[in-house]
């Protein structure tokens, strides 16, 4: 089964196929924080303009894909984009260049080369030119004769990740055969160019090796790590996502927003009351120095967490005001979705909703991307009487939601 994620899709080239690995992780916690990352990596790459394409077999999600597309960025679960549109960047680079396959290409010794299944790019209009050859799964003790590609001296570390690796020509018996092992010894056969993802692929991807728990309590202490740092530390000194604003909204006496950024100065009229909420106190702090001097404005501070919290924001405001409420990306934020499921975070926003609905239904609601952003079509801009909202049963299901823990 394939699942298609889309919205109103920019990219026409390039299309994401999100392979299924959850069912090899040997531990229930790993999985359920890698099925909270994968989650969020759909609403960040529908909102990005992606379609993503999701299932469990990466060559079937592949010949879909090349019914559409002429570029497949192909990655499994747990793996996510990070440092926004870097990544992004850097496969429009490269697809501009002649290329077949683009990855972690890794010299495995006794077993033959593998193309590591955390991510790769491949050229989907040579994939289909050469009838769609399977990626190659991994096969221990599956000896074969192979052509020895050659490979850099050089390693982007240890010994087995060459910088480079092309066509070679002396016979070897391997041992094993490891993932993408066809693919590449057909890629090389036809003098196909295969290259290794450089270090502007590296660094703006993470992979946290759930298949082995030992490598992921390793990796996933760097989630922890910028779960910590976006909560005490991180300060958001310019806007970060965009405003689905009405650009003609000019008659807004207050104003609700995460503390980050100035955007809003264009959306008022004086007097007007801002108010700037937060769960960092290092933002709150900063923006309590660094708010601009507007005659006529008055600013006010909460710290609270829409995710966590029951406390009523509607108690700190003016609801007889003309209103507009900035939700940003509150519940669909990469620096708290790792420990938060969809679940929660569609749980927490509906209760947000509601009260606003309740009590400020005139008042204009803003978000840049929602909890259930690329699962369902999301009105992001709305007065709040009538801002859709969403239950769990409505989203669309990725596979590794169809055990039952979204109920049907």
């Amino acid at each position: 089964m394939i699942i298609t994620f889309a919205e109103d899709t920019i990219d026409r080239d390039i299309v994401f196929c999100f392979v299924d690995n959850t069912w090899q992780y040997s531990s229930g916690w790993t999985k359920q924080l890698i099925i909270n990352q994968s989650d969020y990596t759909i609403t960040n790459l529908v909102a990005k303009g992606y379609t993503v394409l999701q299932g469990l077999s990466e060559d079937l999600l592949l010949k879909e894909a090349a019914k559409n597309f002429k570029h497949a960025v192909v990655f499994t679960t747990g793996t996510e984009f990070i440092n926004g549109y870097s990544f992004f960047d850097r496969v429009k680079n490269l697809i501009k260049e002649d290329y077949f396959i683009a990855g972690h290409v890794l010299d495995r010794n006794e077993a033959y080369y593998e193309l590591h299944h955390q991510c790769y790019v491949i050229n989907l209009l040579t994939y289909k030119d050469l009838s769609y050859p399977a990626i190659g799964k991994q096969e221990l003790g599956s000896q074969h004769q192979q052509i020895i590609p050659l490979r850099s001296n050089e390693n982007y570390h240890d010994d087995y990740t060459p910088v480079w690796i092309k066509k070679g020509i002396e016979l070897k018996t391997y041992n094993h055969k490891c993932h993408g092992w066809h693919i590449l010894s057909l890629a090389f056969s036809l003098d196909l160019s295969v290259y290794v993802f450089d270090n502007e692929f590296r660094v703006n991807k993470k992979h946290y090796y759930p298949e082995n728990q030992k490598e992921f309590l390793n990796h996933s202490s760097w989630l922890y790590q910028r779960e910590r740092f976006c909560s005490l530390d991180f300060v958001h000194k310019e806007n970060t996502d965009w405003s689905n604003t009405n650009n003609n909204l000019t008659d807004i006496e207050q104003v609700v927003t995460p503390a980050s950024g100035t955007w809003w100065r264009e959306h008022i009229k004086t007097p007007c009351y801002v108010v700037f909420y937060d769960y960092n106190q290092s933002s709150l702090d900063y923006w309590k120095q660094n708010a601009p001097i507007i005659k006529d404005v008055t600013y006010k501070f909460i710290k609270v967490d829409l995710l966590c919290d029951s406390i009523n924001i509607i108690e700190h405001l003016d609801v007889n005001k003309s209103t507009l409420i900035n939700l940003s990306n509150i519940f669909a934020y990469e620096g708290t979705t790792f420990l938060t499921s969809l679940e929660k975070r569609l749980y927490q926003e509906n209760n947000l909703l509601n009260n606003i609905k309740e009590n400020m239904p005139a008042a204009w609601i803003s978000f840049s991307s929602r909890s259930s952003t690329g699962f369902i079509g999301c009105n992001n801009f709305s007065k709040a009487i009538d801002i859709d909202m969403y239950s769990i049963e409505d989203l669309k299901k990725p596979s590794w939601h169809m055990n039952g823990d979204w109920n049907d």
